[in-house]
């Protein structure tokens, strides 16, 4: 199956192509974001995920998160990932966990991969992840608000504290101070665009969500041909 990958192999090499086809990648929350990181990964042969969330698919999800279509209703996103990564690449081993982030989670399952990608919601859940990856010395990129935003423009990956226009960002930076966490050291995926609250509640179009997901492929890529090759 390796002429799947012929042309990315043409583009990056062997030696770094056989880097990243042996990364163990986490990705926790498998929406708009972390499901376009989640495609743009298997696509590049990364072959090894645990896949991370707690929901099933809904008709709200077609308009932008790029695993799922009509037939996936109602079922879990877990799922639905691990059965997709199949027919993507047919060598990728992965495994999935049904669950939310929290205190009883056990994060030392993280300790094993290569790299965790944060793509999901919750304050609290995001601080514990945070908090885990930093005093574990695991690498780890954050999603910040995609939504509320139309335009793909002005996404980029910048430390936590250089961020703005940004209310998640914001609440962020407050509850990893409480914890004595430094935000410097903290990678995230942001969109400085304006953020407009709306009274019912968040919208959202594929544009903003999906051209994080796939800078954060990017930057997952790009971090271990960095790593490896500077060495």
């Amino acid at each position: 199956m390796e002429e799947i990958f012929k042309r990315s192999i043409d583009l990056i090499g062997r030696d770094n192509f056989n880097i990243i086809k042996n990364l163990k990648i986490c990705v926790i929350g498998l929406g708009g974001v972390g499901g376009t990181a989640l495609m743009s990964l298997v696509r590049s042969c990364v072959l090894n995920f645990l896949l991370i969330d707690f929901d099933n698919v809904c008709l709200s999800n077609l308009n932008r998160q790029l695993f799922y279509d009509i037939n996936d209703l109602n079922k879990s996103k877990v799922e639905v990932c691990l059965n997709k990564l199949k027919l993507l690449s047919p060598n990728c081993k992965s495994v999935g966990i049904n669950t939310t982030i929290n205190e009883n989670f056990d994060f030392d399952i993280l300790n094993e991969y290569d790299f965790v990608i944060d793509a999901i919601d919750d304050i609290k859940a995001k601080k514990l992840l945070i908090k885990h990856c930093l005093n574990n010395k695991i690498n780890f990129i954050s999603s910040l608000g995609m939504g509320n935003r139309l335009s793909p423009e002005n996404i980029k990956i910048v430390s936590l504290n250089k961020t703005f226009n940004d209310p998640l960002a914001r609440k962020l930076r407050y509850e990893l101070k409480k914890e004595g966490l430094d935000a410097s050291k903290v990678k995230v995926c942001f969109s400085s665009s304006n953020y407009e609250k709306r009274e019912e509640g968040v919208a959202s179009m594929i544009f903003a969500p999906s051209t994080a997901g796939l800078l954060i492929g990017y930057y997952v890529v790009n971090f271990f041909i960095e790593k490896y090759n500077n060495h």
